[in-house]
């Protein structure tokens, strides 16, 4: 991310380089030639200041104690995150986050200066990884301590506080393995620090609105309703399973009625919208069995739909035949919308996104 701010009263809401030139991207042209007052946004500034030097200040740590090499970082909005070059077996456990993050913090106590020097580019002697047009330019280096006791020296063009005080605090909130066994280290660094404890402590608010107990029993209570949860849903599974033949059996009854019109295949439309995959595959499936055993209907199919009317859910399709079922699903499909799935044992199963229009469903 880039620094935004003004160019007299029109807005730049980003910068980039280009060649040796600074190009700005403002929100309307701006009169060449004219004196202007230019003002950084200093809230954004100081902010990419404490992550980026932060950034130095705990990849410095992490080579210096742990021998491990920062291959890439991202500033983030909310976190941001250091990739290290591990191996595949490696873990970095929670002791030795908090161990890293210690040494960062007594670091940042000790008011070290983080100073910029500049070299010439043609005049370095040091190799360095540049854009291709950035030619005739100078290498900026980072440095973090003095020149008797330096911590560590890094080119950067970022913008960065002029002490490890100015950071404030850093804080580690945890790791992720990513490609070729390489791990993600997620922190936070000052202010943002403060705003992740603000959100948290908003959270714990509701939180103990919604269970009813103070920050430090939230977990026992997550873990009861939990309990509580599986246990209900095992209630009601239950319940679907000694629903499904009565549904089953009714469906049967209508299908099985008498019928004006017998050029058509018997249908019927059975929603259910407090059920699930299961049970519509369940109702289908004993719907079949009671059609193949005692009914002499020759031509019939039966559209089952499981789930909220708004929000759709599962659908089962069972018939005489593939002919019936396919003929139905397209029907279906142009009055509730498309459908996805496919054929197992015998029957239809799939998904719909709303159940909104079921009602005017007729073969």
């Amino acid at each position: 991310p880039s620094d935004s701010g003004y160019i007299g009263d029109v807005k730049v809401q980003y910068a980039r380089r280009d060649g040796l030139r600074a190009v700005h991207y403002a929100v309307a042209p701006i009169k060449p030639g004219i004196g202007v007052c230019v003002k950084v946004d200093f809230e954004k500034r100081f902010d990419h200041m404490q992550q980026h030097s932060g950034q130095h200040l705990l990849s410095a740590i992490f080579e210096k104690e742990e021998r491990l090499e920062t291959v890439s970082w991202n500033l983030g909005v909310d976190a941001s995150h250091i990739e290290l070059k591990t191996a595949k077996d490696y873990v970095i456990g929670a002791d030795k986050l908090l161990s890293i993050e210690n040494r960062c913090n007594e670091l940042i106590l000790e008011n070290i200066p983080m100073t910029v020097r500049v070299v010439d580019q043609n005049s370095c002697s040091t190799k360095h990884s540049v854009p291709e047009d950035y030619v005739g330019g100078v290498i900026r280096y980072i440095e973090i301590g003095t020149a008797e006791n330096l911590l560590d020296q890094n080119a950067c063009c970022g913008t960065h506080v002029v002490n490890t005080a100015q950071l404030q605090q850093i804080k580690l909130a945890g790791t992720d393995r990513i490609r070729g066994g390489n791990t993600r280290v997620f922190f936070y660094v000052g202010q943002r620090i403060c705003q992740y404890a603000e959100q948290s402590l908003q959270r714990d608010r509701k939180l103990s609105e919604l269970l009813s107990c103070p920050p430090e029993m939230h977990c026992q209570a997550v873990e009861r309703t939990k309990r509580q949860v599986k246990g209900a849903l095992k209630s009601l599974a239950s319940l679907r399973r000694q629903l499904a033949p009565l549904a089953a059996q009714d469906l049967h009854r209508q299908l099985t009625s008498d019928v004006a019109d017998s050029t058509k295949p018997r249908s019927v439309v059975y929603h259910c919208e407090d059920g699930d995959g299961p049970y519509a595959n369940a109702v289908g499936n004993e719907l079949g069995k009671l059609m193949r055993s005692g009914s002499n209907v020759a031509s019939w199919v039966a559209v089952i739909a499981s789930g909220p009317k708004t929000e759709g859910g599962a659908v089962v399709i069972a018939g005489s035949g593939e002919g019936e079922i396919h003929y139905a699903l397209d029907l279906l499909s142009v009055t509730i919308g498309a459908c996805k799935g496919g054929f197992a044992r015998g029957i239809w199963q799939g998904k719909a996104s709303s159940f909104g229009k079921l009602a005017k469903f007729s073969l």
